[in-house]
């Protein structure tokens, strides 16, 4: 693309050095063929139009009119090309747009507003609308209707259809492959296209953002979006009604299938599940953690999932026990005779108190006195870890008299004793819920505290491998005592990070996942591009991580 320099504030341009006086008939050539085209530039404009639509081109045109007319052809023959993808990014903010302003003079590709500023640095006047090749003029702040630039712009236009640019095969009649095209669609058939990726965004269709993120999770989960896109649920052959899994499915093929970028309105989605639980009817504001349990048992159950309780949920195969299902261990030591009671329950997901005990019921945030962390948040409030949340959550429990009755102990009357809860096995996509909402006789509120968190998990100490260990396996096996086996790590990297901004009743539900290393941030239709420091200054509500090593034995 040629260089044209304006300066400022009298527009000049900078005339090509002379050719050789050994190529004088080209250059008398070229300077007819110039001649010739102001001429149709002012035929153009004839009938009481101006031939320049600003004084700006006009400069322009009258010095350098080849170069012109070059570069803006060759900037229309890019838009024009059918592989080019709708949504693009700014240069400079890395904003997924749809529209984008190219630079006549250079290689820059922005937004409206970096556009306006690369222009005041570099003092480039014009550029080209992605989506129209309409061309604007800095100066003017105003799109430019010139007839030898509209000329121009329909010309090419006109040239590349007439090149087959546009045109479609004909269904009837396919062409017989060439060994060329033989060779690309072998090398290129097991990528998706390019568009199809699941960045999209969903509408709001009146406070259901809480429905979006939880979809987002669904999404960004690679172990339910191979389940969707390998025909693990045949919409076509099921004969439920208002069965939830065909509405997710549909999700699926819509984002991973269409070359659409624009938001996406789940209506199937949010109606089925009306009518599957009448508590969602309507557009009030609800829990994203409470719609995430309701479609994790919908789509458990629409999936060939176990239905009867006296069965072991281990046992079962649907998509949603192989991604989510997790045991908790409960052991209960009675304070007199020292008799364990265990008790093991399934889970789907992690549910972290953010007060201790003794703090619950109190409006606030977390007392110093109940925080071991470094730092304080914007408010002055500690800083908690996940770790630390975590190993409260393990931590033993002290139950009072009225709390638990000894089965051994004579007399059948209450005794103290201690609980401990570990992690008996780890699922391979671990759902963790920040306890951020709190109801008691005097109201509802929020804690609105920052949690720290980490892209990558740890979750060996809060197994009941290695709390509930006997004393004797910390000692070596030349005493003769018992010795556990090797250390096993079970890592877990971040996946999506749910945030619930406001207050309890009028609050917003945005999300954060990650796709091809990538992290993005998802605000109800809008979709950007985010840094992994965005991510983990995020207050969560709502934490996924997904093992780094699938084949992660039971704890």
């Amino acid at each position: 693309m040629s260089t044209i320099v304006v300066k400022r504030p009298v527009a000049t341009v900078m005339s090509p050095a002379p050719k050789a006086m050994g190529k004088n008939k080209n250059s008398a050539a070229a300077k007819d063929a110039k001649e010739a085209e102001k001429a149709a530039a002012k035929e153009a404009g004839a009938g009481g139009l101006s031939a320049y639509g600003c004084s700006h081109i006009q400069i322009i045109l009258d010095g350098a009119m080849v170069p012109v007319r070059d570069s803006y052809a060759s900037a229309i023959r890019l838009l024009a090309d059918p592989n080019r993808l709708d949504a693009q990014t700014c240069n400079k903010c890395n904003e997924v747009l749809t529209r984008t302003i190219l630079c006549l003079q250079c290689s820059n590709v922005a937004c409206q507003r970096e556009a306006e500023a690369h222009s005041k640095n570099t003092r480039h006047m014009f550029g080209i609308d992605s989506k129209t090749a309409s061309m604007y003029c800095f100066l003017c702040q105003d799109f430019i209707y010139d007839p030898f630039i509209e000329k121009t712009r329909l010309a090419k236009q006109e040239e590349l259809m007439e090149g087959n640019v546009h045109k479609k095969r004909k269904l009837d009649e396919p062409p017989k492959p060439s060994p060329e095209d033989l060779k690309y669609i072998e090398t290129n058939t097991v990528s998706a296209p390019c568009r199809a990726t699941g960045l999209r965004g969903f509408y709001n269709m009146g406070a259901t953002c809480f429905m979006s993120v939880v979809l987002q999770s669904l999404i960004h989960n690679p172990l339910i979006r191979n389940f969707y896109l390998t025909d693990g649920h045949r919409a076509r052959e099921c004969q439920q009604t208002n069965c939830m899994s065909c509405a997710v499915e549909e999700v699926f093929a819509e984002f991973f299938t269409s070359d659409k970028v624009d938001g996406y309105g789940p209506v199937n989605l949010l109606m089925t599940s009306w009518k599957c639980e009448q508590a969602l009817a309507g557009y009030q504001q609800q829990d994203a953690h409470e719609y995430l349990q309701f479609l994790l048992n919908q789509l458990h159950a629409s999936n060939g999932g176990i239905t009867d309780s006296k069965s072991d949920a281990g046992s079962c195969k649907c998509i949603i026990h192989r991604s989510y299902y997790g045991k908790l261990q409960s052991d209960v030591t009675c304070g007199s005779c020292h008799n364990v009671t265990t008790a093991v329950d399934p889970v789907m997901d992690l549910s972290l108190e953010l007060k201790p005990k003794a703090e619950k019921g109190k409006k606030g945030v977390i007392s110093n006195a109940a925080n071991t962390s470094k730092g304080v948040d914007e408010n002055g409030a500690p800083i908690l870890t996940l770790q630390e949340c975590l190993e409260r959550f393990t931590t033993p429990e002290k139950l009072g008299v009225n709390e638990y009755n000894c089965g051994k102990c004579s007399g059948g009357s209450g005794q103290e004793a201690t609980k401990q809860l570990t992690v008996k096995r780890l699922p391979p996509v671990l759902c963790i819920q920040l306890k951020r909402f709190e109801h008691s006789a005097s109201g509802s509120s929020k804690i609105d505290t920052r949690i720290r968190f980490p892209v990558q998990l740890e979750m060996t100490p809060y197994t009941t491998r290695v709390k509930r260990k006997p004393p004797a396996a910390t000692k070596g096996a030349s005493s003769g005592q018992l010795q556990l086996g090797p250390p096993v790590s079970y890592l877990y990297e971040l996946l999506t990070v749910v945030v619930h901004h406001g207050q309890i009743n009028t609050g917003h539900y945005i999300s954060y996942s990650k796709s091809n290393g990538q992290w993005f941030r998802f605000d109800d239709s809008v979709v950007s591009v985010a840094t992994e420091a965005q991510v983990l200054g995020a207050k969560a509500y709502l934490l996924f991580y997904i093992a780094k090593s699938l084949c992660t034995p039971a704890v």
